[in-house]
């Protein structure tokens, strides 16, 4: 069983190391002299140290404009300059809030980050993103700013609920199964044996994400696959409200484009139909969460996907054999018929009801 690792990510910036091993979250924060800024479920993990620890919300208000200015005020007010060091210790509101106020406060701080949730430390703890919402549009504006040092301690995962870590393990095989047919072997090889060898599976899909941010670290190409599941999911979010977690709403996402008219077909797509199912069945408000399912809304939401053209709709699909690949379609009746019935397909298979 592996208890440590480590390897590099590369960016245009600089490279920053990834420290995956139980006890590398107590080294971040003993060794750290910078400001720290935790999920405020979590302060009382976070020892007293002369830098001040400031406590945030991890909500979707938190991860707005206005939450990025309360931050960044606070920060003004503990006096922080530039040349100081933030430690981000929480999920992924807190890693996209203290990414970008980092990149943008006084032209850039340093910063590392400790996640705290299953679904940070198997997939958004690397690629420097920031990701915040405006207007209820989810991720509608951000950035790129790699931390220095992404330090991953299973002492975490004993707090999740099963919910919890079904969101992590959804995102994580979308990025093990956008990788090809050989990575999500593994991935499923891993999950089998989860409990008791958590840091393989996590170095695992970490490193299968590597491959797509060294290749392509702004979101021009190869990177954008890593979308798959998320177009329909980011919708879903808005469209039930946010009473769906992200990492589930991805879940749901990924069978929406499996039953898409132009996605491929094949064993390695059952495989995963069939295992982000059995995560949603462990997870639990699944099924309240979709009762609330606004139609108008999803469409709304679906249509100011950033990722699409301006008479377009770019669909990340699962490809013949394993895999991914972006699909173009125009964006009118025709093309939201087809996007609406995948969709309703799966929202209906998910509720016990006719698809």
């Amino acid at each position: 069983m592996a208890t440590f690792s480590e390897f590099t990510v590369k960016s245009s910036s600089h490279a920053y190391a990834v420290r995956i091993g139980k006890g590398r979250f107590d080294d971040a924060v003993t060794r750290g002299s910078g400001v720290v800024v935790v999920d405020a479920a979590l302060r009382g993990m976070v020892p007293e140290r002369d830098a001040p620890v400031l406590a945030i919300d991890a909500s979707e208000e938190t991860k707005t404009l206005t939450g990025c200015e309360r931050l960044i005020l606070a920060f003004q007010e503990a006096g922080v300059r530039r040349g100081d060091r933030v430690l981000a210790v929480g999920g992924g509101v807190v890693q996209d809030v203290v990414t970008f106020v980092a990149q943008v406060y006084m032209r850039g701080l340093a910063w590392d980050y400790v996640p705290t949730t299953l679904m940070a430390m198997a997939d958004s703890c690397i690629g420097g993103k920031s990701a915040i919402n405006v207007a209820g549009v989810k991720n509608l504006v951000g950035g790129f700013h790699p931390p220095e040092v992404v330090v991953v301690d299973p002492v975490f995962l004993a707090s999740l609920s099963p919910t919890a870590k079904a969101a992590g393990f959804s995102e994580a095989a979308k990025i093990a199964y956008c990788r090809g047919a050989q990575s999500m072997a593994g991935y499923l090889e891993r999950y089998d044996r989860f409990e008791e060898d958590p840091t393989a599976l996590i170095e695992h899909v970490l490193r299968a994400k590597k491959w797509f941010i060294e290749v392509d670290e702004y979101d021009q190409k190869e990177r954008r696959l890593l979308n798959f599941g998320h177009t329909f999911g980011h919708a879903l979010e808005t469209a039930v409200g946010h009473t769906l977690s992200h990492g589930l709403a991805v879940a749901v996402g990924v069978l929406c484009a499996i039953r898409h008219p132009a996605a491929g077909t094949g064993p390695v797509v059952d495989a995963l139909e069939r295992h982000c199912r059995e995560l949603l069945a462990s997870a639990e408000g699944v099924e309240d969460a979709l009762a609330r399912f606004d139609r108008e809304q999803f469409e709304r939401a679906f249509r100011a996907d950033k990722k699409h053209g301006a008479s377009t709709f770019r669909l990340i699909l699962p490809a013949p054999g394993g895999g991914v690949v972006e699909v173009e379609t125009g964006n009118g009746p025709r093309e939201w018929h087809d996007v609406e019935t995948a969709s309703s397909f799966a929202l209906d298979s998910l509720a016990g009801r006719p698809a």
